[in-house]
């Protein structure tokens, strides 16, 4: 696991009942190098004070040389909650003053969703972009990469780790499976986490992937870390796939403090995950247009390609926020100037739209320069535009090879090995055309056959 130098270590009482999740939590801090008179109890009768202490504090006052912030962040060890739906609030959470973190409170209890729904057909629909419905699997809240044009990576103050692993590959992945036949692929990757940091100590990997042998499905895992070294010894890395955000080496060093010791160590696991025998895919997600971003991504691109096979390739401009927000968490003063202006000048047309800041236009003229770059070096290896608009997907399609209504992509559901897509009933198609519409048709007047 990555050498996390958490400033609290606190576990929930629960955690003390399960031999499992005693020993979980053992293992983990013998890699921390930490003992277990550091950790701190919390049990109803003192949530309030350690759920104080948890948040006090922080970000800390020094940061020692050498050492990303992020990997100071305390961590959380509890006992996660299996059930579809939360509990109600616990009473004792009622009755505290009004300044207290009820939600941090609710973490420490393990009491967050253990499966999270992501990009239904009506919501796509409704906010205009595209991608695959899909149900994924969390056992962890929280990153230690500190990626500043993420919500938790800049302002994220601890993170949370569900000990009652077995359990949960128990309960939750089977019932999943059962509820929704169609998905045959998985990822486990947590809430605003990337689960592979805390591996091969935190052990979820080797159980989920055995468990999805069992009902002969995939698991992916998704992450912007280089920690791939234990994948060799996993007994059922057959049914893994590895998805890697990736970036240019200027945007890396800028924004992803945590991410690696040099720029294109996700490139050189991708190569060593192509050895294992597992499946690679990449995402330039979210693709930042710093200055001279052209000689930063071809760079990256080549480098890339010329290491490793992916079987797929997905581009995606930093989007989801409005260009003051996009401020707030990057130096404007940064990016491409001209693609600023644009933002600026469109800011009233975009907003309320989730593709926001960078207009059509600027996004489009930045997937048409990845695209080229990419097939220079493969002319068959499957391109996609992650979360995009329709509109964009319409007009992007011939270049990039794949249908927007059936492509295939880095993490879909039916995504499996060997670029095989397995669309069927529940999930025909992708969100580009409403669930009801009859993709025999061709997905919609205006997708392109």
């Amino acid at each position: 696991m990555y050498p996390l130098q958490p400033l609290k270590l606190i576990a929930w009482h629960a955690v003390k009942h399960d031999p499992r999740c005693m020993a979980r939590l053992e293992r983990m801090l013998d890699a921390l190098g930490r003992s277990s008179g550091e950790v701190v109890w919390a049990d109803p009768q003192n949530l309030a004070e350690v759920t104080q202490e948890l948040v006090s504090g922080w970000p800390p006052q020094e940061i020692p040389e050498g050492v990303s912030l992020g990997f100071m962040r305390p961590l959380v060890f509890t006992t996660g909650w299996l059930e579809d739906e939360l509990p109600d609030p616990d009473e004792t959470l009622l009755s505290w003053p009004d300044n207290t973190p009820r939600s941090v409170a609710q973490q420490v209890m393990g009491h967050y969703k253990p499966i999270g729904e992501y990009h239904p057909y009506q919501r796509d629909q409704e906010q205009n972009r595209v991608c695959w419905p899909t149900f994924d699997f969390c056992t962890m809240c929280g990153c230690p990469h500190g990626c500043q044009y993420c919500g938790h990576g800049k302002d994220g103050q601890f993170i949370t780790l569900s000990l009652n692993v077995e359990d949960y590959m128990d309960v939750v992945v089977p019932r999943s499976i059962a509820m929704r036949p169609w998905q045959k692929c998985f990822r486990l990757i947590g809430w605003s986490a990337d689960q592979i940091t805390v591996e091969p100590e935190y052990g979820a990997f080797d159980l989920f992937t055995r468990k999805l042998a069992e009902y002969d499905r995939y698991g992916y895992f998704h992450s912007a870390g280089p920690n791939v070294d234990w994948i060799a010894e996993l007994e059922r890395k057959d049914r893994l796939i590895g998805i890697f955000s990736v970036t240019g080496a200027r945007v890396a060093e800028a924004f992803e403090p945590g991410t690696g010791d040099h720029a294109y160590a996700r490139f050189e696991a991708g190569r060593k995950l192509n050895a294992m025998g597992v499946p690679v895919r990449y995402k330039f997600k979210p693709m930042i247009p710093i200055k001279g971003w052209r000689e930063d991504y071809a760079a990256a691109i080549e480098h890339m390609m010329q290491v490793s096979q992916p079987e797929s390739v997905g581009f995606c401009v930093i989007m989801w926020m409005g260009l003051d927000a996009l401020g707030q968490r990057l130096p404007l003063d940064a990016l491409d100037p001209e693609y600023v202006e644009a933002a600026r000048q469109a800011a009233d047309e975009m907003e309320g739209n989730v593709c926001a800041p960078f207009p059509h236009a600027v996004r489009k003229e930045i997937y048409q320069f990845l695209i080229r770059e990419v097939r220079k070096y493969d002319p068959n290896v499957l391109l996609y535009i992650s979360t995009e608009s329709r509109e964009m997907w319409t007009e992007l399609a011939d270049e990039l090879g794949q249908k927007p209504n059936k492509f295939f992509c880095g993490c879909s559901p039916v995504a499996l090995p060997g670029r095989k897509l397995s669309p069927s009933e529940g999930c025909p198609h992708s969100t580009f055309t409403p669930l009801e519409d009859d993709d025999d048709k061709g997905g919609g007047a205006t997708c392109p056959r």
